[in-house]
């Protein structure tokens, strides 16, 4: 199995995210004042995971539960439910992020998660296309949310499978691009494979295909990612590349359930996605992502949970002697050496849920990491099915 070595990221601590953070506190606050809302949102202790059963280890969420500040807000926000000022609030969470990113206000999209934000660019690509719905070339096995919407608008999806290592074939994408592409569907980390492509090769790769066709780079997982020759194609969208990257609060931040995402391109396409959302996000959604963004305790408890249970399971996955995909997301692809139906089954009677099959990796997982406990528990389950 190839090695991983992690190590536990800290957020910078340059000038630039202190005036981040101190721009975001302000407008945060501001805007919870502003709220008729009386609930104080404060910093208690995080709270425990969930001790739900079966555990969920399916779907790459956050095993830990939204933090209390968060929890605060929402809470603070419900007392805003019966009026529209979503609206002056978006315009504040845009700037919050836009100042984060290093972008302008203008060039960010916010929608019902990210998965929206990837299907309403798929149509619009699709609609800026003069030759209708095209081809969209995507890595396989790669996040197929992007692919089968297109594929519901007329558009031929062109999946190049990875390499025998499960990275992308880089040689393999830009072949088909070159015959013709509506656009290229990329996912850094990949998922379900968590495996990243260099900053180094990627960055001249986008570049290059840019000048083909437009490129979409879903960077859902960007937060948990600890090695060193990672890096976002943000900068080939402040280039005015044609280029889109996007985000989720879903991950890092706990908030699946809540549906909230964004994009980041130029203002053109922003302008045009604006106008084809299907309806907004919601206020409490919108407040619980403001606080996410200010609660550094949380995400870095959240990037230090997902380090040591990946650890626990690496170990034990060495030890096993099972192979698995080298992983810098939340959860790992690995080699359950029989088929996935099966061992999803014998997991599940084990009280554990785990991902479903990406063909034609049908005797391999998608596993979410949770806690660092029900880790060690996963651990010993494994031990016994596959012995």
């Amino acid at each position: 199995m190839d090695k991983v070595t992690h190590t536990e990221r800290t957020p910078p601590s340059s000038d630039t995210r202190r005036n981040w953070l101190k721009k975001t506190g302000a407008i945060l606050g501001a805007s919870i004042c502003s709220t008729r809302a009386t609930a104080e949102v404060t910093t208690p202790a995080l709270v425990k995971p969930s001790s739900q059963q079966p555990v969920r280890m399916m779907y790459n969420e956050n095993p830990l539960p939204a933090s209390p500040k968060v929890k605060a807000a929402m809470t603070a926000a419900l007392e805003e439910a019966n009026t529209y000022s979503y609206f002056e609030l978006l315009a504040d969470f845009k700037k919050i992020l836009a100042e984060k990113e290093g972008v302008s206000p203008e060039e960010i999209v916010v929608g019902a998660g990210s998965t929206e934000i990837l299907r309403v660019t798929a149509l619009q690509l699709i609609r800026n296309s003069s030759s209708g719905p095209g081809r969209v070339i995507a890595n396989s096995p790669g996040y197929e949310s992007m692919n089968t919407y297109a594929e519901n608008l007329g558009a031929e999806i062109v999946r190049v499978p990875v390499l025998d290592d499960l990275s992308p074939d880089l040689a393999g994408l830009a072949k088909e691009v070159k015959k013709g592409a509506t656009f290229l569907n990329l996912c850094n980390p990949n998922n379900p494979t968590a495996v990243i492509v260099p900053e180094k090769t990627l960055t001249p790769f986008c570049r290059e295909m840019a000048q083909e066709t437009f490129v979409f780079v879903d960077e859902a997982y960007h937060e948990f990612v600890t090695d060193p020759n990672y890096r976002t194609m943000l900068p080939l969208v402040k280039e005015g590349h044609q280029v889109m990257v996007t985000r989720t609060f879903s991950k890092l931040f706990a908030l699946a359930g809540l549906r909230i995402g964004y994009g980041i391109a130029n203002p053109k396409l922003v302008a045009q996605l604006e106008a084809s959302l299907t309806g907004t996000v919601n206020i409490v959604a919108l407040r619980a992502a403001m606080a996410g963004l200010a609660d550094q305790e949380f995400q870095a408890a959240s990037l230090k949970n997902n380090v040591q249970a990946k650890e626990i399971f690496l170990r034990k996955l060495a030890d096993l002697g099972l192979k698995a995909a080298p992983s810098e997301g939340n959860f790992v692809f690995f080699h359950t050496g029989m088929p996935i139906q099966e061992f999803q089954q014998k997991m599940l009677q084990k009280g554990f849920r785990v991902g479903r099959p990406f063909p034609p990796y049908l005797d391999w997982c998608r596993l979410s990491m949770s806690t660092p406990d029900q880790m060690e528990l996963f651990c010993s389950a494994l031990e016994e099915v596959v012995s």
